[in-house]
């Protein structure tokens, strides 16, 4: 019923999700797409395992290092690109593959990641998007990523957002208030207007209410907002984006 999705956001203009987790997920572990890019170039035989834990080890320790994929550190970092391929060449520390093979394998996994090779969409991601647009509502990103989001979005074939705001472009990450500030000046609204759909809780949730935004959150994993309790209304938690669309159509939200 859009008669009832419209009732429910009657008192938002804009209306924002995360794209990672939220709206979209890879389709299998990076480590996957890492042990094949390195199959195209004739290492067929990498340690899969260890891909996976230098993964996310590397990945943890380069955010703390060099947040926002460098965007702060222009020495040691030369644009988001780099971030990256650091990454791709550390992550094969061990594996005996020569530098010139590594450096076209970075090239290659980098390219893989706007397309749909590595992603997919949520079920229902594109009809509430298409919903909660054909409801008059401002729509847009804001997302902890580099400037490649744009065109994953399209490649996934998500509906068109008014603006995508990446931390990239800012040098701002959620859950700083910045980045939620951002957003509210490219649609041109007050934060009071403004509505955030995520899947983290503390990214998402809490970082668009400290800045004075109402927040949904999605998950399934209660474990994963335990801690945050006290913060987190359970009134405006969903286990999964299809969920909180028939919600929106066949329920009274108190959002």
């Amino acid at each position: 019923n859009m008669n009832n999705l419209v009732k429910n956001l009657n008192r938002f203009r804009l209306i924002t999700f995360d794209i990672t987790d939220t709206l979209l997920h890879f389709k299998t572990h990076p480590a996957v797409q890492y042990a094949r890019a390195a199959a195209v170039y004739g290492h067929p035989n990498v340690d899969q395992t260890r891909i996976a834990q230098n993964f996310s080890h590397i990945f943890r320790e380069m955010a703390q290092k060099y947040p926002i994929f460098g965007y702060h550190h222009p020495q040691e970092i030369k644009g988001w690109h780099d971030w990256w391929r650091q990454l791709v060449i550390r992550v094969f520390e061990g594996s005996n593959i020569p530098p010139g093979d590594l450096e076209q394998i970075a090239t290659r996994l980098i390219a893989s990641f706007e397309t749909n090779e590595c992603w997919e969409r949520f079920p229902a991601a594109k009809e509430l998007i298409g919903d909660i647009k054909k409801a008059g509502k401002i729509v847009g990103v804001i997302t902890n990523s580099d400037p490649r989001m744009r065109s994953v979005v399209k490649n996934l074939q998500l509906p068109e957002f008014h603006f995508i705001t990446c931390s990239y472009d800012f040098g701002f990450q959620k859950p700083s208030r910045e980045i939620f500030d951002g957003a509210l000046r490219l649609a041109g609204v007050t934060a009071k207007d403004s509505l955030h759909i995520g899947n983290t809780p503390l990214l998402d949730y809490m970082g668009a209410q400290s800045a004075e935004w109402t927040s949904v959150l999605i998950t399934n994993n209660c474990d994963s907002w335990k801690e945050y309790s006290k913060d987190i209304d359970p009134c405006k938690i969903f286990p999964t984006l299809r969920e909180f669309h028939e919600a929106l159509k066949d329920r009274d939200l108190k959002l």
